[in-house]
């Protein structure tokens, strides 16, 4: 699952369902770490395609 779509999922667990302190902390959590993720594989990408353009004549 992309991670942007897990972000979106579980987004949306904690707007319908009514959760209890340590589920919220634990989903927040879930969502910061997928965050981070999907920013260092963004960052990978533009990494690379700034190296690819750098090699071109």
């Amino acid at each position: 699952m992309e991670y942007e779509k897990a972000i979106t999922v579980l987004t949306g667990l904690l707007k319908k369902r009514s959760l209890d302190a340590d589920e919220k902390e634990a989903i927040i959590t879930a969502i910061g770490l997928l965050s981070l993720g999907s920013l260092a594989k963004n960052k990978l990408k533009a990494q690379k395609a700034k190296r690819d353009k750098s090699t071109e004549w």
